[in-house]
């Protein structure tokens, strides 16, 4: 900042996110300056947080109220001394005293020379009046002088600000995206600091899929110009050790800086503090003596400014240190890469195996695989080493997302003369699960099966059957019950840690898919425990774990515990680089979020799960993320809006086999036609989606919830005893597998297709169903339930307990902002203001009636006026309206505002003269 003005010379401003309190905290000061007051705002702030910008901000402002502005920037020492020598120097007690209000911007303090300290101190000391002076400055750099000379204010109100990093909405409004899971990543990347945020921009306005791959190639200017700056203000020395530790993106001790920058250890001591100081290294409290970049953006602007040759010569001088002392070969991986040393055995092997680790994120092992296949010499299909290294390679891709590349790679390995029928099942199982997560779990097992007696040792069969019970789970096959069952015997076998728990976890996501007569509450629970207490690596080597679990809990109704290991999985996945699996964890956790009653969560989760299943090219996901997004539409915004997106999801359903992704697609698309009214064939066509008369497509979870939805379809379309035996096919689908919710379902179905017979035994129907409801959380399904709950009540003229219902409905309505759910609430409250015998047995009999000052009250509140309004109207206090309201609601039934206007329009109430 160089101008008065500021603002005028520093070209287009980034928009200002999260700075109202301090825009708010220098208005005020500014009012007080033009009445008089001299003042002074200090900004405190680590770099990088928007001092300069929030200036440019300010100086803005002062100029709109014609006020002002000078400005300078401790980086410009003389024009900073110019300045203040200006306003305290001799010839400023020589010259006129100034009338009305300034404006003094004073930006990276910190910087400034020690030269300026006196008449710093001086102007703290005795300012012009009507001066606002604005300080901004990085606290851990600011130097004693500076802190001391704005320590001695006598005449100014000082006030200190610290700007702090933006939270995952306010990273988002930067970004200028919506506040889903890309802005929160990039939050959780930049820690919330603007100028980190903006060196993600191009990669998080490129979608879901790009911001989990980190720093894009190229840095913004303005990020690189930034950090540019502070590495230019240091001395030769420091700044030649900067870059040569720039190649440690882990972090270095002391030693390792040394050995790099070719400097002994009391030279390596100082340049370090020196570094420290400059706040352009920060030690490691986790890992003493490890110091790091400030941040990543930082590493990466000097990292590559190096030449290519340096880069490489130091990377092959930390990778020889870090072996020589010890270090996991995860640690120095990289260096060898970038080092170029793949071409050596030991190299190549090193990296493959560091590849294979699960703390290393897929795209750095594809990088570092890729460059060992490249350098290393030819070498026979089935060398052990090619073979290592293409199972390594398979499975990074895989993770990564790149699951066709994967199949090519594993389709080459299935015809090799592989050494072993181990290896032979191990790239099956493989092929296996990349067609399952492309969304083929019938190509899937179609592979498995004409191998499941193959003569493997019992490692490889485990592995083989786990994958063919997920894999037949999915596709409804008949023997996905009997691979699960097997998977407990295996696993008694091979006594290895954590088979018992994956067949435990295996187990539950297949008795909720299929008919197995395996008790899954208890091993459900058991399964969940196991799990938690795995660490995260383990975790990581074997995804599909948390993945299987958080499903199986969503389909046996644990929706919380389900939520949680969808949110472990997914943190697991983003640190891995593990894309492949994102998806089916987004569609996840749009699933639970929406029957949660998030609506904003589950249309955020929906999205950012359509965006990933789209840049794989999956196409089952893309229609099972638009399904549920759908869902969530519909509670937004009504059945009809959510038809078009239902209808989009199954488009191409029918030229794959069935499988359940796709089902569920179609049922969905199904149900919503039939609730926005295109109710002709809508019941032949849910059977279809189902799989049939013995809903073989449709998860045995789920299986009372569809039969449900049957019998109402039937009894639309009057087909009452087709009705009556789908009601029947649901209630023991539930008594089968006693969950709470499958059971409200088929109570509230039943109270729908009884409500016109037995009004009386509907709504105790739908009572207990949305108790049910409310129990397990589904806030949503119990609006519904009451509601039909509370016109069975009215129509057995129970009013009061009507209106109770209603007004619940109305707070659930209202919590998770559904329209429509409102909607249908001021129907049944019109339908039943509107019926014959709306009176309750009193007004039939004449005593329905309200003074005239409750009448007049009343008649002003169904209007619409507030108690403050009402009493202001008639004269009275609010205390005198309150208590005349309570009186109202007392003798006509009713206990809210709407009811009360609903009540007066049907003209059952009276009052009893002027009394």
């Amino acid at each position: 900042m160089t101008g008065v003005e500021p603002a005028s010379s520093g070209g287009p401003l980034e928009p200002l996110v999260g700075r109202n309190c301090a825009l708010d905290l220098f208005d005020r000061a500014l009012c007080a300056a033009r009445a008089g007051q001299p003042s002074m705002l200090e900004f405190a702030a680590d770099p990088g947080c928007g001092k300069t910008r929030l200036l440019r901000e300010l100086a803005v402002r002062a100029g709109q109220a014609a006020v002002p502005v000078l400005a300078a920037a401790g980086r410009d020492g003389d024009r900073m001394r110019r300045l203040l020598t200006s306003l305290v120097g001799p010839a400023a007690h020589r010259a006129e005293p100034v009338t009305g209000a300034s404006v003094l911007l004073l930006d990276d303090l910190h910087l400034a020379p020690p030269a300026v300290a006196a008449l710093l101190a001086r102007l703290a000391q005795a300012p012009p009046a009507g001066l606002l002076l604005v300080v901004a400055y990085r606290p851990r750099q600011m130097p004693g002088w500076a802190t001391a000379a704005l320590g001695g204010v006598v005449q100014l109100n000082r006030r200190t600000f610290t700007l702090s990093p933006l939270d995952p909405a306010g990273v988002a409004a930067l970004l200028g995206l919506p506040d889903g899971r890309a802005g929160q990543r990039v939050h959780r990347l930049s820690g919330g600091v603007p100028r980190y945020v903006l060196a993600y921009r191009p990669e998080a306005l490129d979608g879901a899929v790009a911001a989990l791959r980190g720093l894009p190639a190229e840095l913004p200017f303005e990020v690189t110009a930034a950090v540019q700056l502070d590495v230019d203000a240091l001395e030769v020395d420091q700044r030649q050790m900067l870059e040569a530790v720039s190649v440690c993106a882990e972090g270095f001790e002391p030693t390792l800086a040394g050995a790099l920058a070719h400097r002994d250890p009391a030279a390596t001591s100082d340049l370090l503090d020196g570094l420290v100081a400059a706040d352009l290294l920060r030690t490691d409290p986790a890992l003493a003596p490890t110091l790091r970049f400030r941040h990543e953006v930082d590493r990466a602007v000097v990292y590559r400014s190096l030449s290519p040759g340096r880069r490489r010569r130091l990377h092959a001088v930390a990778a020889d240190i870090l072996r020589d002392l010890g270090h996991p070969v995860t640690r120095y991986a990289e260096h060898l890469s970038a080092g170029g040393q793949g071409t050596d055995p030991a190299a190549a092997d090193a990296l493959i195996e560091a590849a294979e680790s699960p703390r290393t994120p897929r795209p750095d092992a594809i990088r570092w695989l890729t460059g060992v296949r490249r350098l290393l010499p030819d070498a026979g299909s089935t060398d052990p080493r090619r073979v290592r290294l293409d199972f390594a390679t398979a499975d990074a891709l895989v993770g990564a997302g790149r699951l066709r590349q994967a199949r090519t790679l594993l389709q080459d390995l299935s015809r090799r003369a592989l050494p072993g029928e181990d290896q032979r099942v191990r790239a099956l199982v493989a092929r296996a699960r990349v067609e399952r997560l492309l969304g083929r779990p019938f190509d899937a097992y179609a592979l498995l099966l004409p191998h499941l007696d193959a003569p493997a040792g019992a490692r490889a069969r485990f592995d083989l059957t786990v994958e063919a019970a997920v894999a037949g789970a999915l596709c409804g096959a008949a023997g996905a019950g009997q691979h699960a069952c097997e998977l407990g015997r295996l696993a008694d076998k091979l006594d290895e840690p954590g088979c018992g728990t994956t067949a435990a976890v295996v187990r539950c996501f297949v008795a909720a898919h299929v008919d197995c007569g395996f008790p899954a509450e208890e091993a459900l629970s058991r399964a969940s425990s196991e799990v938690d207490a795995l660490a995260d690596d383990e975790l990581a080597r074997h995804p599909d774990l948390l993945a299987l679990l958080a499903w199986a809990e969503h389909l046996l109704e644990r929706d919380r515990s389900a939520l949680h290991h969808l949110d472990r999985a997914l943190e697991i996945c983003c640190r891995a680089g593990l894309v492949a699996l994102t998806p089916w964890l987004l569609i996840g956790r749009c699933a639970v979020t929406c029957r949660l009653g998030s609506l904003d969560r589950a249309l955020s989760e929906g999205e950012d799960a359509e965006e990933v299943a789209v840049a794989m090219g999956v196409e089952p996901l893309v229609g099972l993320a638009r399904a549920h997004r759908a869902i969530a539409v519909a509670w937004r915004r009504g059945p009809a809006a959510a038809r078009q997106l239902a209808e989009t999801a199954v488009l191409d359903a029918a030229t794959r086999r069935p499988n359940w992704y796709d089902g569920v697609s179609q049922r969905v698309a199904v149900r919503l036609r039939f609730l926005a009214g295109d109710r002709v064939g809508a019941a032949p066509a849910l059977l279809r989606a189902c799989g049939g008369v013995e809903l073989g497509q449709v998860e045995a979870a789920g299986r009372a919830c569809w039969a449900s939805s049957l019998a109402e379809m039937t009894h639309r379309a009057g087909r009452r005893d087709e009705a009556l035996h789908w009601l029947a096919v649901a209630g023991r689908h539930a008594q089968r597998l006693r969950l709470r919710g499958q059971s409200a379902m088929v109570r509230i179905s039943r109270a729908r297709l009884t409500l016109d017979a037995d009004p009386r035994g509907a709504a105790e129907l739908a009572g207990a169903a949305a108790d049910s409801f409310a129990d397990i959380g589904w806030r949503l399904d119990e609006a519904s339930a009451r509601l039909v709950r509370a016109r069975a009540l009215c129509d057995v003229r129970e009013w009061a307990a009507a209106e109770v219902e209603l007004a619940e409905a109305r707070r659930i309505a209202d919590l998770v902002g559904s329209p429509p759910l409102r909607r249908a609430v001021a129907g049944v409250q019109s339908r039943a203001a509107g019926a014959a015998g709306r009176r309750p047995d009193s007004a039939a009999r004449g005593e329905l009636t309200l003074t005239r000052r409750e009448w007049d009250i009343a008649r002003l509140v169904a209007a619409g006026a507030s108690n403050a309004e009402a009493a202001e109207q008639v004269y009275v206090t609010v205390k005198t309206v309150e208590a005349h309201l309570t009186r109202i609601f007392r003798k006509t039934g009713v206990s809210s505002r709407a009811a009360l206007a609903a009540l007066l329009a049907t003209g059952a109430v009276n009052y009893r003269g002027p009394a």
